[in-house]
């Protein structure tokens, strides 16, 4: 296991002509670090939602925040688990959601409520179960560094909607202080950059690929980046061996 103690120098020391990073982005972010009976993250919903009679929203009051594939399966499966009322809350406007059209359509077609240019403030509580969160409007300010506007509370308009359950799906992060995981390799945002259309790093004979380099992606994309890499280490130690 890689992280700030036995970090890539110390693997590279042991001799490696080449090394591939596929970390991914194991931990989820959330709007806060107040720990409440029914504030669930995405993964570990979903894992929940897998097992046989293991939840029952039935009748419940359900929120899901985020607007990516992840937050229209969660929805979706929360209104088959029999929730009577799913809000899915996302900050921007319905044409800047990350989801695919059909993983839209599909949240649609199961009568999930859609509240766009909506953030969350906080999570409202009571003897550590969560009752409800509060809500403001947003409005799209000036892009940011990636072309998307950004969005701007009014807090002045702020209101609170009661909830049985919310579930965050608003990313994932990388484990640790992963810079100093992977001294030599330039992160931006928490990404790893690749360089020259490749997946090689700026690290002499290092390349990576998946989560921790396009963000939170699917599978498939993982798949994908670790065929790819392959290739170029091979090449790579073929023209430098």
């Amino acid at each position: 296991e890689l992280d700030a103690a036995n970090n890539l120098d110390g693997i590279m020391a042991m001799g490696f002509d080449a090394a591939f990073i596929g970390l991914g982005l194991p931990n989820a972010t959330s709007v806060t670090e107040t720990q409440l009976d029914g504030l669930w993250n995405a993964m570990d919903f979903l894992t929940e939602a897998k097992q046989p009679g293991k939840l029952d929203l039935t009748g419940k009051s359900v929120g899901v925040i985020g607007g990516g594939n992840t937050a229209m399966d969660v929805a979706v499966t929360a209104r088959q688990l029999g929730a009577r009322d799913v809000y899915l809350i996302y900050r921007r406007s319905f044409k800047e959601m990350p989801a695919w059209g059909a993983e839209r359509q599909r949240a649609i077609d199961e009568g999930v409520h859609f509240l766009i240019l909506t953030q969350p403030l906080e999570y409202v509580g009571a003897a550590g179960k969560l009752t409800g969160i509060k809500l403001c409007p947003t409005r799209l300010g000036d892009p940011d560094a990636g072309g998307r506007r950004r969005p701007e509370s009014v807090t002045s308009s702020a209101y609170d909607l009661d909830m049985d359950l919310v579930v965050e799906a608003i990313g994932q992060s990388a484990a640790g202080d992963i810079e100093r995981t992977l001294p030599g390799v330039k992160i931006i945002n928490g990404l790893i950059q690749t360089t020259n259309g490749t997946l090689a790093t700026s690290r002499n004979s290092v390349f990576a690929g998946g989560d921790l380099v396009r963000g939170p992606s699917t599978v498939v994309a993982a798949v994908a980046d670790g065929m790819r890499a392959a290739r170029e280490i091979d090449r790579y130690l073929q023209s430098h061996g």
